[in-house]
């Protein structure tokens, strides 16, 4: 499996196409920073690239053990959990070593969902440490335990 390197929609189609992939696998990111998502057709994912699809908005109402809060206004029982708008990020296009033949993409939430889509929050940290004159920079920590 060599690794891809995608930047926009022609190049994520025609490896999509090159690879005649049936089902594109798609990630989003919950309230709590949780990766959902779920595998589009190839016909789907494809039409989803350029206008964008929708993805329930209870994962911006619920915990990490899918309890629904209280009090939430984006989203909840008053608006019948409808869907939200989803933009679908090429350039996040990422090869699955224990899903050979598949790939992952990620979207993030876009119009009213975006004030709370953690992908938005982040963006907009980031651009207002900018605009202070400082810049951001993260890593992450692999730690684990060895056990005989």
């Amino acid at each position: 499996m060599g690794g891809i390197n995608i930047k926009t929609n022609a190049d994520l189609v025609a490896l999509i196409k090159e690879r005649d992939l049936d089902y594109i696998k798609v990630g989003l990111f919950d309230i709590d920073g949780i990766m959902r998502g779920k595998y589009m057709s190839r016909d789907k994912f494809l039409s989803s690239l350029e206008k964008g699809f929708a993805f329930c908005d209870v994962v911006v109402g619920w915990d990490s053990q899918d309890q629904l809060y209280d009090n939430v206004k984006i989203t909840g029982w008053h608006t019948g959990y409808g869907d939200a708008d989803v933009r679908i990020l090429p350039q996040t296009s990422r090869e699955l070593p224990m899903e050979e033949g598949s790939i992952l993409v990620l979207g993030e939430f876009a119009g009213r969902v975006e004030a709370v889509c953690p992908r938005g929050v982040l963006r907009r940290v980031i651009d207002k440490a900018a605009a202070m004159g400082l810049a951001a920079t993260a890593a992450a920590e692999f730690e684990f335990f060895l056990f005989d």
